[in-house]
């Protein structure tokens, strides 16, 4: 909108005053005129800095987000700084700090959450709360012929609520900005890393399969299929379209090359989702092809991939049954369960209280199990009760439930969004909880979890809250710079 007067003209909206004569449009820089002044060159730059410091309510948080999840890729936190065994875990300590400094910086939150993202949220620390009475109060448990003390009980699920508390400020700390803006970074970071470590975990573990700090190749799958669903949506979105897609492929590569079972079934799950909702051209089903047909050709050329055409498990099948036998053995234990952490003490062996036994079976008073669950229901289920499924319920079905509204809005308006793809890799990666532990066990992969469900199910920002958003690109600080990707 412009303004004219008897001396010259002023443009509103981008504040630049022109001059009456061809001096005044020599000197200034009209929208759309590509003319931009000799002081403006020079100063552009300096300018774009100064913005881009002043913006740092935006720009913070995805930059803390991302330096920690390079930590946590590089680096395992389940250890503690002292030495073994050790009580208190890196995790508790790095994810309180995180969340007292994003309450403390941003005391009113960028954003909020929808009542569904309350709902999960709410509902997940009551599932805690309930583990943690659970574990307080339970026999403790005689494993592998030593007596556990309760402190390596009560401590995991004090990390699990610090977890969850870290991911809740984290989200209201960030810009309204749409979620693969916002985690843009922070899983470029996870994707990238991963291969940057992969020698030195193949050393630690002796294993060619992909592993992070974040988690052992059986676990680490969820957090890169998660990063690879946010670049997917930013490319889907047009957002650094190339190389989000180049993202897109490295992370679900490397969801391969984990050799994890659960990590191929979610991979797959989320892909064929995503591709009956957004490939609607030939070309596009021959890319799609192509993709399925080279990931088949990799995974029967490399030795140690072929577990993934191996569906049964001999160890998985006795903790199965000596879990049920358990809780089967009494009413309140099918009820409220046997206590948390009474059949699975795993974090004893986490903080190597105990060594961890061969093959990670170990005698019970119930029979041979595995040291951990290696499933989050049948962990709820046996040690939380019916209980504990009612609570733990909520927090897989909400975005499930969601996810189907979105994608029948998506087909009736023939428009999809974007964004819904993170929500879709977030459902996908459920089928995860079959066969090993999150929420309450593998804190780095929960964290991603909880960022992705959470940052998902958020308020859908109003128009007066796009016109605030601010950018979280350091290279573009400007709203209109990010919209043009």
């Amino acid at each position: 909108m412009a303004a004219a007067d008897s001396g010259g003209a002023r443009v509103e909206g981008d504040e630049v005053d022109v001059a009456d004569g061809p001096a005044g449009l020599a000197d200034a820089a009209l929208p759309g005129s590509g003319i931009v002044p000799a002081e403006e060159r020079g100063r552009g730059r300096l300018q774009r800095i100064r913005d881009t410091a002043a913006d740092w309510r935006g720009w913070l948080p995805v930059a803390g987000l991302t330096v920690l999840l390079v930590i946590e890729t590089f680096f395992d936190l389940r250890r503690a700084p002292t030495s073994s065994p050790w009580l208190w875990d890196s995790y508790l300590f790095v994810y309180l700090a995180g969340a007292l400094i994003c309450l403390v910086l941003w005391p009113r939150p960028a954003t909020r959450l929808s009542r569904s993202g309350i709902a999960v949220a709410g509902v997940g620390a009551a599932l805690m709360a309930y583990a943690l009475i659970s574990a307080a109060v339970t026999p403790r448990p005689y494993v592998s012929y030593t007596v556990i003390p309760r402190a390596y009980l009560t401590v995991p699920i004090l990390t699990a609520m610090a977890t969850l508390l870290a991911a809740w400020a984290l989200i209201r700390a960030l810009p309204p900005a749409p979620l693969h803006r916002i985690l843009w970074w922070p899983a470029a970071a996870t994707i990238v890393c991963c291969y940057l470590q992969w020698p030195r975990s193949a050393a630690v573990h002796e294993s060619a399969r992909l592993a992070t700090g974040m988690g052992g190749s059986a676990v680490v799958h969820v957090p890169l299929l998660l990063a690879a669903g946010v670049t997917l949506s930013a490319a889907l979105a047009g957002w650094r379209r190339w190389w989000s897609l180049g993202l897109t492929a490295l992370g679900a590569l490397a969801v391969v090359l984990t050799g994890s079972r659960a990590g191929a079934i979610c991979l797959l799950l989320a892909g064929v989702v995503i591709a009956l909702q957004w490939l609607r051209s030939r070309k596009a089903w021959i890319g799609a092809a192509a993709v399925v047909v080279v990931a088949a050709i990799l995974v029967a050329a490399v030795p140690v991939l072929h577990r993934l055409f191996n569906p049964t498990d001999e160890l998985r099948a006795k903790n199965l049954d000596t879990a049920l036998k358990f809780w089967s053995s009494a009413p309140t234990h099918i009820l409220i369960g046997v206590g948390s952490g009474r059949l699975w003490p795993w974090y004893a062996f986490d903080s190597h209280l105990l060594w961890t036994p061969w093959r990670g079976m170990v005698t019970t008073p119930w029979g041979p199990a595995l040291n951990s669950a290696h499933s989050t229901f049948l962990q709820v289920l046996v040690e939380l009760g019916l209980a504990g499924c009612l609570l733990l319920a909520p927090v897989v079905i909400i975005p499930v439930v969601v996810l189907i509204r979105r994608l029948g809005a998506a087909r009736r308006q023939a428009q999809p969004d974007p964004d819904d793809v993170c929500l879709i890799v977030l459902v996908a990666t459920i089928g995860a909880f079959l066969l090993d532990t999150y929420l309450l066990k593998n804190y780095g992969a929960s964290l991603w979890w909880w960022l992705v469900a959470l940052g998902a199910l958020r308020r859908r920002p109003t128009s007066s809250d796009r016109s605030e958003t601010q950018s979280c690109d350091s290279s573009a600080p400007s709203t209109s710079a990010q919209n043009a990707g």
